[in-house]
């Protein structure tokens, strides 16, 4: 009785795209590609933007394109690149800043001024 009321009965289950699920893209539905609006298939354009809307399939082209690029970049410091001081202060102080870069894959570099441990 309790499969049978919510569907979890012996029906074939519906296959989805992983990457749909993960990134939250209903594959059935069409979105706005300038403020992200959901919308039924017939839709066309959206209330708010007056553009017209984009299937479920080319929003999640996009966000993987977008993932894939942003996935890409280097992390990598070279001696061409220019730096610039952020903050000054002890290393254990300017370590959340660097993790807080590196989730936007924006490398850091933090330095010691006296070259010493952590301590102090």
């Amino acid at each position: 009785m309790f499969k049978k009321l919510f569907g979890l009965g012996n029906k074939t289950a519906k296959v989805e795209n992983p990457d749909a699920v993960r990134l939250g893209i209903d594959l059935e539905m069409n979105y706005c590609p300038d403020c992200g609006d959901e919308y039924r298939l017939d839709i066309k354009q959206c209330v708010s933007c007056k553009v017209p809307l984009i299937t479920g399939a080319e929003k999640l082209a996009k966000m993987k394109n977008k993932e894939q690029a942003f996935y890409s970049r280097s992390m990598d410091i070279s001696a061409s690149d220019q730096l610039i001081t952020i903050r000054n202060g002890k290393l254990r102080d300017l370590k959340p800043y660097q993790i807080l870069l590196a989730k936007d894959r924006i490398p850091a570099l933090i330095t010691g001024e006296t070259g010493g441990c952590a301590k102090g």
